[in-house]
């Protein structure tokens, strides 16, 4: 095994205990939370609390906790306040919806995310009690196919969300790059054409290198 093998090897060992770990750690708080305010808080007020939890301690444990991974922010997230919001990214890792919460605290927003990951012991669970958007593929591998009828229930959650101010954080090429400098993969309108029918106010946000700190 080469010396770069090993570097990477014990890098993803680390931030997956780190990982591991914080969201256990969210898990208990969230059900904390939910159990404390069920009687006074509204269902969709304790879910975007949970989901602050949940993006706090990955937060902390691939950012504050990480001394493999160093992240420059260009340009502040500007002020959305009062405004309809859809936070576009391109992808090239794993480690983007990480790193990326860096760039919107204290501002948090859902996230689109594979069914897949709702299954994630702890992680998953948090994903749950945050009520993220799922998306279900049929080529869990691939992620190119949709199963039928779940994206309009997708999109239709997503559009309550924004509508009530909850920003909504998505990926429009719907799969990471597996060439970075070979440009943006082709987008999937869905969410574009949301942000047109409610008004909404699309934040571009580009990614460059998270393939070379964590190339999953």
């Amino acid at each position: 095994m080469s010396y770069h093998k090993v570097i990477r090897s014990i890098v993803t060992a680390y931030v997956i205990l780190l990982l591991a770990v914080h969201w256990i750690i969210a898990w208990i708080l969230q059900l904390i939370l939910i159990f404390f305010t069920y009687p006074f808080m509204g269902r969709e007020k304790r879910q975007d609390c949970c989901g602050f939890i949940f993006r706090f301690a990955n937060f902390i444990s691939t950012d504050v906790l990480n001394p493999f991974w160093r992240s420059q922010i260009l340009k502040p997230f500007p002020n959305v306040n009062g405004k309809k919001v859809l936070i576009m990214m391109n992808h090239l890792s794993a480690a983007d919806p990480f790193l990326m919460v860096r760039v919107l605290l204290p501002l948090d927003a859902a996230w689109i995310v594979k069914s897949g990951l709702f299954r994630v012991p702890f992680g998953g669970w948090c994903l749950s009690n945050a009520n993220d958007l799922k998306v279900c593929f049929k080529n869990k591998r691939e992620g190119l196919e949709t199963v039928k009828g779940t994206v309009g229930v997708m999109m239709e959650e997503a559009r309550r969300k924004l509508c009530r101010g909850r920003p909504i954080a998505v990926f429009p090429e719907g799969l990471r790059s597996k060439n970075p400098e070979g440009g943006l993969l082709p987008f999937r309108l869905g969410f574009f054409k949301l942000a047109v029918e409610e008004g909404a106010t699309i934040v571009p946000i580009a990614i460059s290198g998270t393939d070379k700190c964590w190339p999953l």
